[in-house]
């Protein structure tokens, strides 16, 4: 059975950066739905700072963004059916709260041969790739459209169209907050399209036909103790403005998060030394997750950069560190992403950034240009901390994480659920609150997005779907049920 489902234009953000081998790689293509002169097919040359590759019209530029976003998606999902999306652009206005965009699955289905759970609906792409067979007859899978709009000169936003992850605008003084990655748009509108979604009218908790989507089962209240399949249409009502308290619970969707998610409160135990003691901090917005930064014990010992207004804030290359030992770096000049990265690159096990200046409490550390980068644990100390701490270095030291960012008690990452609802936002998203690490499903955009799926293919791995991608960690292709999430 099939149902047809409309799409609702999402007023979104978006995302991701990963690259691997593709295996049994499902084939996406775009349907263009634009007729002459407009959209995929405008003819016009688009202007030098859009991001587009040399020699390509305005409409064939948007094309190649698309095209490289559904690649990204087949190689990383296995399908052997092919997979089509109509796609276009039309007017959508530019003032106010500006949609970028939207993605929706085409049809639902349940009761397919193979399907995990019986009387569960799934989307068209995933219920085909579970079956074996096209379950759709051959008609549309996904329906796409995006903002034409953005291109307009009065528009405050505007597109962005490069595939690189080479971002407009100068990242370290002057990043342009109003470029917006189609590219990374993309991901995440296709994402919705492939099953992270609801697909449940959340004004009034209905689900289509009175069946549960497969995206729902793993939708849990911590204040209910129920998911969302077992509840109530008026207690889903409920659920979806309970802020901070639904999650989403799947077993591939834990591990996922707990290797993205960063510590939020993260003390420094000094171990040893005059400065012997607890140090509370705040974990970065990058860096380790915070399963890779809790416990980490080594040396700590103060950087030198050789170079600059202060060669201890570690905004050039290193000189003379001790590999192995976590670099301690003074705030100022140069973004936490580079400080860190350097760091890194001298073979620091993880860095701490001591505050120059007495700052607002709590303390959120971005990650800027390069902070994706980093795969080592990264903390803040304040300036009181700092002045304590420096004399006595070298000294061993332990990160002790207290609490995650974007995570509920019970150990799940959080679901957007604001009050009053958003619709096309709310459950369909994850919710990085107190401010953390940007997933691509995410309900706001971000400018250090590019193409990392992040936790998305958690989620993805419990509806049903086969990753096709080989880790370094041993992960085999085609497994759908050891996987170990190193994506970074």
């Amino acid at each position: 059975m099939r149902i047809h489902i409309a799409l609702r234009l999402l007023v979104l953000a978006a995302v991701l950066a990963l690259g691997a081998a593709p295996a049994a790689a499902a084939n996406i293509v775009m349907v263009n739905n634009d007729g002459p002169n407009e959209g995929f097919n405008d003819p016009s040359t688009p202007a030098p700072t859009w991001g587009c590759p040399a020699g390509m019209t305005l409409g064939e530029c948007r094309v190649n963004a698309f095209q490289a976003a559904a690649d990204r998606w087949g190689e990383l999902l296995v399908s052997s059916i092919e997979i089509r999306v109509v796609a276009q652009f039309d007017s959508m206005g530019c003032s106010g709260a500006v949609p970028l965009g939207g993605c929706a699955t085409n049809t639902i289905h349940r009761d397919f041969p193979n399907a995990p759970f019986a009387q569960t609906w799934y989307p068209s792409s995933l219920a085909s790739a579970l079956a074996g067979y096209d379950v759709n007859g051959g008609a549309i899978d996904m329906i796409a459209m995006f903002n034409s709009d953005l291109d307009l000169a009065s528009c405050t936003l505007n597109w962005w169209y490069g595939t690189d992850g080479d971002f407009p605008g100068n990242w370290a003084t002057n990043p342009d907050p109003n470029a917006t990655h189609f590219f990374a748009v993309l991901l995440h509108e296709m994402a919705h399209g492939l099953g992270f979604s609801s697909l449940i009218n959340v004004s009034n908790g209905q689900f289509p036909e009175g069946y549960p989507t497969v995206y729902s089962r793993f939708v849990y209240d911590a204040s209910t103790g129920l998911h969302w399949d077992e509840m109530t249409a008026p207690q889903r009502v409920a659920s979806a403005i309970n802020t901070g308290n639904v999650v989403l619970d799947g077993p591939q969707n834990k591990i996922a998060s707990d290797a993205f998610l960063t510590g939020y409160h993260v003390n420094l135990d000094v171990n040893e030394g005059g400065a012997a003691g607890t140090y509370p901090g705040y974990g970065a917005l990058f860096g380790a997750s915070w399963t890779g930064t809790d416990g980490v014990t080594l040396d700590m010992e103060v950087v030198n950069d050789g170079a600059g207004a202060s060669t201890s804030d570690g905004c050039e290359p290193l000189v003379g560190f001790t590999a192995g030992r976590i670099a301690f770096i003074d705030r100022g000049i140069c973004q936490f992403g580079l400080k860190a990265l350097h760091a890194e690159q001298a073979g620091a096990g993880g860095v701490v950034i001591a505050d120059n200046q007495v700052s607002t409490d709590p303390f959120h550390m971005a990650p800027g240009e390069v902070g994706r980068q980093v795969t080592i644990p990264v903390q803040y100390t304040n300036q009181a901390n700092a002045n304590i701490i420096r004399p006595t270095l070298p000294a061993n030291v332990t990160f002790d994480v207290i609490d995650v960012r974007g995570m509920h008690a019970n150990g799940y990452v959080q679901l957007y659920t604001p009050n009053p609802v958003e619709l096309g936002s709310s459950i369909s998203h994850y919710d990085i609150l107190p401010l953390g690490p940007n997933p691509l499903l995410g309900p706001f955009i971000s400018l250090d997005l590019y193409d990392d799926p992040d936790m998305t293919l958690g989620m993805f791995l419990d509806e049903g779907w086969v990753i096709g991608l080989l880790f370094s960690d041993g992960f085999e292709s085609g497994d759908t049920t050891a996987w170990t999430a190193t994506v970074p």
